[in-house]
């Protein structure tokens, strides 16, 4: 499976005709950003993707903040940009792949060839890739995908693991968030019982690049103790940085609990609410 590509390498490959580039620039705390740097200057051909509208549905009383679009809309989405089943495709964001990492994981699962750029537009600036601002214009396929998501865990089966112990809850957070000393986004601070901590910038040396895949295979394996690993953040987003960097280091460990700690601190609020009425 693909995972990364270095900005050299893409340098190399911009002039290939059949490469479908997504700008995946995304701010939280600034909706609009996302696109306004992207009109200010992207990727030649690169395509913009909204994390809220595009890789993600709204969010309900009974869902995390970034719950995956319906297969459906996912699958006419893709189509609209011109993906099918024989893409080859480049995502990137300007946060070493924290965003990124959910297209990629979306696209993957459903054996569309999917590549993150290492160190994201930063490190193709570095390497002398030139920027546009010219919107580009996709142009649908007639081919399209039936879309699913194996790789996602349901709230249920987080239920169910904690009598089966099948997997190991990974918490791809900062420490103080999954210690319960900062939370800001979420209406209750903490971690899920079980899980433990591997905050994804751990996978990122200080130049903002992925560490060497037989290092990232050391530190994900003492992890794992002969168990899956299944990865969850604050909204399913970043946990997939923790896959693609444990993909990069030759394992097996692809999914995801989507709803991550803000379905799960939802449903602690209403157990809560329960228990005092």
């Amino acid at each position: 499976m693909q995972t990364l590509i270095s900005a050299k390498d893409l340098l190399k490959e911009s002039d290939n005709q059949d490469l479908i580039i997504l700008d995946s620039r995304f701010y939280l705390t600034d909706l609009a950003k996302g696109k306004k740097e992207y009109d200010s200057g992207h990727i030649p051909g690169a395509i913009f993707i909204d994390l809220h509208h595009d890789l993600a549905s709204p969010e309900t009383e009974f869902s995390g903040r970034h719950p995956l679009p319906a297969n459906t809309d996912f699958s006419a989405f893709i189509q609209s940009l011109g993906i099918d089943s024989d893409s080859k495709v480049i995502v990137y964001d300007d946060m070493a792949g924290a965003i990124a990492a959910r297209a990629w994981w979306m696209l993957s699962q459903n054996g569309i060839e999917t590549r993150v750029l290492d160190g994201g537009i930063q490190a193709w600036l570095s390497v002398g890739g030139e920027l546009e601002s010219n919107a580009a214009f996709p142009q649908a396929t007639a081919n399209r995908i039936d879309v699913h998501f194996p790789w996602a865990v349901s709230e249920e089966d987080v239920l169910e693991n904690m009598e089966a112990e099948i997997f190991q809850l990974v918490d791809a957070r900062a420490s103080d968030r999954y210690e319960g000393q900062n939370e800001t986004m979420d209406p209750l601070a903490g971690h899920i019982p079980g899980a433990i901590n591997r905050p994804f910038a751990n996978n990122l040396n200080k130049d903002g690049l992925f560490l060497a895949s037989k290092e990232l295979s050391s530190e994900f394996q003492s992890l794992k103790e002969n168990i899956e690993l299944v990865h969850y953040c604050g909204s399913g987003v970043t946990a997939c940085h923790n896959v693609l960097a444990s993909v990069e280091a030759g394992l097996e460990d692809k999914r995801v609990f989507v709803g991550s700690w803000s379905l799960w601190s939802k449903r602690m609020l209403r157990l809560m609410s329960e228990q005092t009425e």
